[in-house]
């Protein structure tokens, strides 16, 4: 009888062993493919896109990904220069053209405009901050 239950006991260990494992798995591949998602190149209007810039991954990522835009957004709050997630980015050209309308997965957005004058705006908390700047194709310009 001793020797049932302990082979049943060591039964019942590898299960949760497993089942433990096969969570975890479960969680990291949730959990990589949430941050490969948030730096997903996007498309509207024939701009290319992307925004992201939370944790380390994520801003190395675009660090890397900022050769092949020419415009960067760097949003943080007014005063602190705290980063900020989740805002709204509007970009029209010089004409008043609505281009892209995207709401940020980091502080970090980059878009690939092609050369000319532009109108960036984004809101964060119901408080808009509107810009008119130029690119020019072989060069970034941050804001």
């Amino acid at each position: 009888m001793l020797a049932i239950t302990e082979i049943n006991t060591m039964k019942f260990f590898r299960c949760i062993t497993s089942i433990l494992m096969a969570a975890t798995l479960a969680a990291i591949s949730i959990a990589t493919a949430q941050a490969a998602d948030s730096d997903r190149v996007q498309e509207m209007n024939g701009i290319t896109f992307v925004s992201g810039g939370i944790g380390t991954d994520s801003r190395d990522s675009l660090a890397a990904r900022e050769k092949s835009y020419n415009f960067k957004l760097v949003l943080t709050l007014e005063g602190s220069g705290t980063f900020v997630s989740d805002a709204r980015v509007t970009l029209s050209n010089a004409a008043g053209k609505t281009l892209v309308e995207h709401v940020t997965e980091g502080p970090l957005f980059l878009a690939g405009l092609p050369t000319g004058a532009y109108v960036v705006s984004a809101t964060f908390r119901h408080v808009t901050h509107s810009k008119k700047f130029q690119v020019r194709a072989d060069r970034l310009h941050t804001e």
